[in-house]
C-alpha cells in the first residue's frame, strides 16, 4: 500500500505546507521505503538548506536521522520526537492501514529551546568553515518540547482521521 493509496498526493502536499506555515518545520511525508513523494522542499532556517546542498551532509546527518527515527516510530507505532546529529529537533508520526507500515510524516530544523546546534558536527560533516556554520546556526529558531508534542499530536490526528 503507498501513501497516495490512502490520500492523494495534493492532500499530502497539503499537510507539508501545512506543518511548514503553521508549525515552522521542515515538513515531509515519506513513503514506506523512506522516500519524498510530493515533490514540496521547504527550509525553516538557511542552516538547513545548507546541510540539504551536500551530499554528504544528507548522509551523514539527515538520512541518518530519518532512517533511525522512522524505524523507531514504525517499531512503536507512536510518533518519535528526538534531535538529529546536528541537534535539531525531529517529529516523526508513523501511518499505518490495517497494520501494514505505510509511511512516515513529521518535520525538522527547529533546536530544542535550551538547547544548542552542534556546530563542530555540522562542519565535520560538510567540511564548511567552522564560523560559517556558528553564522548559520544562530538563525535557526527553536522549539519547546511542549510545542513539539503539540505537533506530533496534531500529526497524530490527521493521521487517524485519514479513512
Amino acid at each position: 500500500m503507498l501513501m497516495t493509496d490512502l490520500l492523494p498526493k495534493e492532500k499530502w502536499l497539503e499537510l507539508e505546507h501545512a506543518l511548514h506555515n503553521d508549525w515552522g518545520v521542515n515538513a515531509c511525508a515519506y513513503n514506506a521505503d523512506g522516500m519524498t513523494f510530493t515533490g514540496f522542499k521547504n527550509f525553516v532556517n538557511p542552516l538547513c538548506a545548507e546541510i540539504k546542498s551536500h551530499p554528504e551532509g544528507i548522509q551523514a546527518i539527515c538520512s541518518v536521522a530519518h532512517q533511525h527515527m522512522a524505524q523507531l516510530a514504525k517499531s512503536s507505532g507512536k510518533t518519535v520526537i528526538e534531535q538529529c546529529d546536528a541537534g535539531l529537533l525531529k517529529i516523526c508520526t508513523p501511518v499505518f492501514r490495517n497494520g501494514e507500515f505505510v509511511g512516515i510524516v513529521g518535520g525538522c530544523g527547529r533546536v530544542p529551546e535550551g538547547s544548542e546546534v552542534d556546530t563542530f558536527n555540522v562542519h565535520k560533516a560538510i567540511n564548511i568553515p567552522l564560523e560559517t556554520v556558528e553564522s548559520l546556526a544562530g538563525e535557526v529558531p527553536t522549539i519547546t518540547m511542549e510545542r513539539a508534542r503539540e505537533m506530533g499530536a496534531f500529526l497524530e490526528e490527521f493521521v487517524a482521521a485519514i479513512h
